[in-house]
């Protein structure tokens, strides 16, 4: 077999794990790599320096049932870190703490079970077996199983998790049984963290939404970028640093790479390289200008808006007195919105990614907002900070999930695959992992002309259109 030339844009934890997969797949000097990425490897999974510390900006937490994830921290020797702080979280309505949790564990379920009745037992037991069935698709994985849609990889899962994208998350709970204030509050308050958005998000990502607040979560000491450095460097590939502007496809059939020139030494002719096989693992995005020209696919890609947020990571104090408490109080030091309106999504204290145990430190606090903040905004929250500390990211983080899903195939073109597809599922960490084996078996199996289980390779991305998305 000849040795096929492949080239992955992006250097994600997608990107570096669909180049790893690879490797595996057609074997240790069988396949030759290149890996484009003008920035940092590790994508999303970025840090900032605050006060000589570093802090997770991006991707920062990692459930204990995220297999993938498990197993590269493992195998790559890299320890856990446990996120806790040891603080307590509280939900806020905009004018008040509608619940918070207390440092003594029982009374928390106490007082779980005395706002919310049964409902936080029985949604811990549908987020479980939502989890088991999830977990399905990596025994399909490694039996070799591959799908051309995002569809077809979820209902392999499990056909609900396909008809949950057309359902809003909130009437989707609703009709699972549960109240309007578990709803409202616990459900609202794990999508406003960690996708900025509302209960108008279709129930699947809703669902993923609250599986990512719940659990013994943990990251990377040193930072999560580092799975995705370890996985670049198992896989053997070629880092081309420098931005792909163009992909076509030559009259061969093969499929042609060019980049901008901004490493090139003295060899212009190296600004286009031809591949067997080319993977995009980068968001294309209808509210941004992509930097990659893909006009020759007009019908392949089906770009879909991205949700705005802004992260802003400072070292200070937080005012109390915005909250409802005097300066001698304990009060959550994770506190999440349960209400759209606010000039803020989430305030948290956090811990640096290389944090010793037992060592003391200052406060840096992680402020989520649909905006960017202000200086009055910023005096509201904190009683006093360090402004040389704040580090602001703006950024178009995840898909805007109040509409049918976008981008529904694997495939742009012959040997040319998408793998950010299945970020209109779920935006998640093991999702683009997940995502990056499915392409791996995709191209290694149609590269060698094996049979694919499904039988959709170029449909029209916007599947889901005719189908009913609930009250949209």
């Amino acid at each position: 077999m000849k040795v096929p030339k492949i080239a992955i844009i992006g250097g994600g934890i997608g990107g570096t794990a669909t180049s790893y997969f690879l490797q595996q797949l057609f074997g240790a000097g069988k396949v030759d790599i290149d890996i484009y990425e003008a920035r940092q490897i590790g994508g999303r999974l970025a840090t900032v320096d605050v006060s000589g510390r570093n802090y997770e900006t991006g991707g920062s937490i990692i459930h204990p049932r995220n297999k993938y994830m498990v197993s590269f921290v493992k195998n790559f020797g890299l320890k856990p870190r446990q996120t806790s702080t040891g603080s307590c979280m509280g939900l806020w309505d905009g004018s008040k703490f509608v619940f918070t949790e207390s440092s003594w564990e029982p009374l928390t379920y106490i007082k779980m079970l005395w706002r919310y009745g049964y409902g936080t037992f029985k949604l811990k037991n549908y987020i479980d077996d939502m989890l088991t069935k999830f977990e399905s698709i990596y025994t399909l994985q490694n039996k070799g199983e591959a799908f051309w849609t995002v569809n077809d990889l979820l209902k392999a899962m499990n056909p609900q998790f396909e008809s949950d994208q057309r359902i809003k998350t909130g009437l989707g709970f609703k009709k699972l049984g549960f109240s309007d204030l578990l709803i409202d509050e616990i459900v609202a308050a794990s999508i406003r963290v960690n996708y900025g958005q509302d209960l108008m998000v279709h129930k699947f990502v809703g669902s993923v939404s609250v599986a990512g607040a719940t659990g013994d979560l943990w990251a990377v000491d040193g930072g999560n970028f580092r799975v995705a450095e370890k996985l670049l460097e198992a896989s053997e590939a070629q880092l081309v640093r420098d931005r792909v502007v163009k992909i076509s496809t030559a009259s061969n059939g093969k499929l042609i790479v060019q980049r901008h020139g901004t490493n090139v030494e003295n060899d212009p002719s190296d600004l286009s390289r031809v591949y067997d096989i080319v993977v995009l693992a980068a968001p294309l995005q209808s509210n941004a200008d992509s930097s990659i020209d893909l006009s020759e696919y007009p019908d392949r890609v089906w770009a879909g808006p991205y949700h705005h947020t802004v992260s802003t990571i400072l070292q200070g104090k937080l005012n109390q007195s915005f909250f409802g408490y005097s300066e001698d109080e304990t009060m959550p030091d994770e506190i999440l919105s349960t209400t759209g309106g606010l000039f803020f999504n989430s305030v948290s204290r956090i811990q640096p990614v290389d944090l010793s145990f037992g060592e003391k430190i200052s406060d840096v606090w992680k402020v989520f907002s649909p905006v960017p903040l202000s200086d009055g905004e910023l005096n509201l929250l904190f009683k006093k900070y360090n402004k040389n500390s704040v580090k602001v990211n703006d950024w178009l983080a995840y898909p805007h999930y109040a509409r049918p899903p976008s981008s529904n195939v694997f495939r742009i073109h012959r040997n040319f695959y998408y793998l950010n597809a299945i970020e209109w599922a779920a935006s998640a960490m093991e999702m683009s992992v997940i995502a990056a084996k499915n392409i791996a078996l995709l191209a290694f199996k149609n590269f060698l002309n094996e049979p694919i289980r499904a039988t959709r390779p170029l449909k029209a991305v916007h599947s889901l259109e005719g189908k009913s998305y609930d009250e949209l």
